[in-house]
């Protein structure tokens, strides 16, 4: 059955010319400050024709077994994306896109391998999606229940109940907000675009700006950057609350489902069985609250704020729960937690050896500022005693362990915080175990344990473990693989 292809919503004009704005903002800045106008006035010009070019050329057809789309205005693309392939829909729909029902799709299917989505339709209509949905969602039954595939009714999707679902409270909403350090790169990047104002104002703006500061006491100055701070911590709150506002998550049928936002509402669905592991967070302040984030990763790219493959399933929990809410959406989660017998950690020498690393790292750091900027370069003393904190921490926190359904458990800890992973052994992609010359001696050994995340690899590294300990781990990885080897 041949189906005519489409052009996309006429919004998607708007949605282009936002991308080439987002794109070519800081020239068109400078062109703008400079004076520019001719050459703002072509770029302009040539800039909406290739916007307009960009959607008379872009069209796309669903049939029954695939989605085609067109694109292209000197380099013609077509690309035919059949549904058992698709593993991830990820859509996005800004305020004004509400009332007209209309949303921006991007696809990914198994073959895709770097960072953009394999396939993107901007502006398409919300009954278009759950089309599409229900399309992947047949064909995924098709091939793994052919035997019920004759009486699947028209709409098998909506026909499934929902297994479970979590939406955000409040409460723990102003919780995750609170205890975010997104402040941080907020005011990295002030004062990265301070520090390069000479780059982009005109020198007469400059003068003027250090002449109103050198006129002000040393107070004022103290309180303008206290408010500065203060306006930086309103700000990485209010992008957390947009970000995750009514966060919600549906484990239905075959798949899991997140949805959040509130100028931009973000929806992804995932396949459970791309879930590679699940993953335990907590940053150190987290850890004093008791309070956990739990994210899955997960073998494609479906996400737009964390780490690539990393999905949030629930943004904060207590501590003491995570375990069992978690298990209501990801059912192979073990329901007891690593047989204490099992579990594995550095000894005293490593632990040393974690230390000492540290110290070493920040002497490097600490000795030329004592030397350089006496007297106030003594204060970086105090960077010792927090290095030794740091190193003793790792050593306590770091381990592996196995529960009884053939679960690797990875602890490792950072900047006295904490990342747990949850590794099915058919999901770990390989396990190496390296020693250097120098661990010879102590019988200490680096465990490196290699997981799909995304479009690429995440690696689990476990430092200074005795020998024996990382072996019996690695023995028990490579199991599965001497039994097969028998077999055949």
């Amino acid at each position: 059955m041949t189906v005519k292809a489409k052009h996309l919503h006429p919004l998607a004009l708007i949605v282009f010319l936002v991308e080439e704005v987002k794109t070519w903002w800081l020239l068109l800045l400078l062109g703008a400050i400079n004076g520019l106008w001719w050459v703002l006035l072509a770029a302009i010009c040539l800039g909406l024709a290739l916007i307009v070019g960009r959607y008379a050329t872009m069209t796309y057809a669903i049939t029954t077994n695939e989605i085609v789309i067109k694109s292209g205005i000197f380099n013609k693309k077509q690309h035919h994306l059949t549904y058992p392939k698709i593993q991830t829909f990820q859509t996005k729909q800004w305020f004004f896109m509400k009332p007209l029902h209309l949303v921006s799709l991007k696809i990914e299917t198994s073959a895709h391998v770097d960072n953009q989505a394999d396939a993107s339709l901007p502006v398409i209509t919300v009954k278009e999606v759950r089309e599409l949905e229900r399309l992947k969602q047949n064909s995924y039954s098709e091939i793994n229940e052919p035997a019920e595939a004759t009486s699947t009714n028209a709409e098998p999707q909506h026909s499934e109940t929902k297994q479970a679902q979590y939406q955000i409270k409040w409460r723990d909403l102003n919780l995750y907000a609170l205890t975010s350090f997104s402040v941080v790169p907020i005011l990295v990047g002030v004062l990265a675009i301070y520090s390069n104002l000479d780059d982009v104002l005109p020198d007469h703006y400059i003068n003027q700006i250090f002449s109103r500061f050198s006129q002000q006491t040393a107070m004022v100055i103290i309180l303008d950057v206290v408010c500065l701070i203060l306006l930086a911590i309103v700000a990485a709150y209010l992008l957390i609350i947009q970000r995750y506002y009514h966060f919600t998550i549906v484990h239905q049928g075959s798949q899991l489902t997140t949805k959040k936002g509130f100028f931009q509402t973000s929806r992804v669905t995932v396949r459970l069985n791309r879930i590679q592991s699940v993953v335990y967070v907590q940053s150190w302040l987290r850890r004093l609250l008791h309070l956990t984030t739990v994210q899955a990763l997960v073998a494609a790219n479906a996400s737009d704020d964390e780490d690539s493959g990393d999905v949030v399933i629930m943004p904060v929990v207590q501590t003491k729960d995570v375990q069992h809410q978690t298990r209501r959406f990801i059912n192979w989660l073990p329901s007891q937690d690593v047989v204490p017998a099992s579990w594995r950690q550095t000894n005293a020498h490593g632990r040393w050896a974690l230390i000492r690393n540290r110290l070493l790292v920040t002497a490097i750091v600490v000795i030329p500022t004592c030397i350089f900027w006496r007297p106030y370069g003594l204060l970086s003393l105090i960077l010792l005693p927090v290095a030794w904190g740091l190193g003793a921490y790792v050593g306590k926190t770091n381990g592996l362990g196995v529960t009884e359904n053939h679960i690797l458990v990875a602890q490792v800890g950072r900047l006295f915080g904490q990342k747990r992973y949850y590794m099915p052994k058919k999901n770990i992609q390989s396990m190496r175990i390296s020693q250097s010359i120098f661990m010879r001696r102590t019988g200490l050994v680096h465990l490196e344990i290699r997981l799909r995340s995304g479009n690429s690899e995440l690696l689990v590294e476990n430092r200074y473990l005795p020998k024996r300990d990382a072996q019996t781990i690695y023995n028990w990885y490579r199991q599965t693989d001497m039994d097969k080897e028998a077999i055949q």
